[in-house]
Order: structure tokens, then sequence, then C-alpha cells
């Protein structure tokens, strides 16, 4: 049997995505394929590149965590001044943030350039700026098709690919379960876009009711999607108190979501006795 799976977008919540593919390693099943959108991309390109989720944990810590960190040096008292300056900021290149830095890394990381060099297809979702549709990148040059998976319009500039500018996946498709039916014979979904809400009443900040917008029309366009074709398991994974850009706290985010690795695992557990 033929698996593939779709990772969804949600930004810091899509950190849940390193937990949901634990399962797979754990049960020693290779997918035939995967999909992402957004963060489901960045982290479906390293795992595809053949990082183990542990890899890909450690990397994560790196950026934000270690105090022998490679990137800078960390204080104990982390801030967001500190990730500021690793993505770079970028006033007037189309987007506050440049993400070179990070770019960098993540490159030099999964140690591929071309999706021929993955050892899982991978198809990533970008959304052509100009027309306002979804592009799907699984051939030649893998990393700037990651790079506009996951370009947040307003918060890093758009990606030019062939005369194209690109922008974040989710914009069109964030869960993009419907690419990969036809190169597997079974479809895991990974939703990572729903988030518990703060206390009733709570004013957000400026910055959070920016991409909150964006939250609220990527789900609106996976429930229209989830009405007309479901993947075989849907997980939605629900994570409390962590906004989109929330990545101070992968910790938590990490740790919510084994809840919903249990949920997988029962559910895959039961496939595969069948």
């Amino acid at each position: 049997m033929k698996i593939g799976i779709a990772l969804g977008s949600g930004g810091a919540r899509g950190l849940a995505h390193i937990v949901l593919l634990e399962v797979f390693e754990e049960l020693q099943i290779s997918p035939a394929i995967i999909s992402g959108s957004s963060m489901g991309a960045l982290v479906g390109g390293a795992f595809c590149a053949g990082l183990s989720t542990r890899d890909i944990r450690e990397s994560l810590n790196e950026i934000l965590k270690s105090e022998s960190s490679k990137i800078w040096n960390i204080s104990k008292n982390f801030d967001y001044f500190k990730l500021l300056d690793f993505l770079d900021l970028g006033i007037g290149q189309g987007g506050i943030l440049k993400g070179d830095k990070f770019y960098e890394y993540y490159k030099n990381r999964i140690g591929v350039e071309n999706f021929n060099q993955l050892k899982i297809p991978l198809k990533v979702v970008a959304t052509n700026y100009y027309t306002r549709e979804q592009s799907i990148f699984d051939e030649g040059e893998i990393l700037q098709p990651i790079k506009a998976s996951y370009a947040v319009p307003g918060l890093l500039p758009p990606v030019k690919i062939n005369n194209n500018l690109y922008i974040d996946g989710g914009m069109v498709n964030p869960l993009p379960y419907d690419i990969i039916t036809d190169h597997s014979d079974f479809t895991i979904a990974i939703d990572v876009s729903s988030s518990l809400p703060f206390k009733d009443g709570d004013n957000p900040p400026l910055y959070e009711t920016f991409f909150s917008s964006f939250q609220i029309m990527q789900n609106s366009i996976l429930s229209a999607k989830l009405k007309t074709a479901r993947p075989n398991i849907l997980i939605q994974v629900k994570i409390k108190n962590v906004r989109m850009m929330d990545f101070i706290n992968s910790a938590e985010v990490l740790k919510q979501a084994s809840e919903f690795k249990k949920e997988l695992t029962r559910k895959l557990d039961k496939l595969l006795t069948k």
C-alpha cells in the first residue's frame, strides 16, 4: 500500500508536523510521497531529504534554544530581537524580513538542491502572485520553491522563479492532500491550521490580527475543500495558546502535538491490520 502524506500550513503550529512524522518512523512506514504547503513544505522538505525527526528537532534547537548555537550566541533571556536578527530586517524588499540567514541555514542542513536527490518524492505548493493560482513544484531546483512556499505576504518577500513571483502556498492550498491522490493508495492529511482560542475577550496585538486574517482565509479554503473531497485520514492538530508566529514556544507546540500523535498511531494501526 502506497501512503501519501500532506503537511499543511500553520506558522509555528506547523512544528507539530515533526511529532506526527515520528509515527511513520516508529511504525517503519516509508511514505510513497509527501506534499507540503508553507511550514509543511519546510518540514516535509527536510524529511524527504533524509533528515530524521530527531535531526529536525536538533536543527530547531540550534536555531531557537542552544546556548552554543552556530547562528548566534543566545543568552538565557532569549528575545524576539535575536530571532529578527536571524531572519534579517528587509523593509522595502516586499516584506518586513529578508530571511536570507534562515534560507542559508536550511539549504546547508538538508544537503540537497534538486527534487531528484530526495529520498521520498515531494510536491511543494506555492501561490503564483500574478495569476492568483497554485503552482506545484516537484522537479528541478528545490530550494527556491520551498522558500516561495513559506513566503508569508508582508512578512517575507515574494520569490522569483522563472520570471514569475511566488508567495505562501497556504494562500491557495493550505492542506494539499488533493495533489497526491493519484500517487498514493491512501492519503493522510495533517492539518495544523487550527488553534484553540485564547481566553474570551483577549485583545490580540496588531501583528497577530494581521497574521490571523490569513489563518481565517486558509480555514475557509480548507472547509470548502473538505466538502468535496476528503483524505482517508485527517488529523486536525489543535494547539492551545500558541499564536501563528510564536516560534519561541516551539517546545509547547511539540508537547501538545504528542496527543495527536497517539490519534494518528491508532488510526494507522487500524489501517495496517485490515
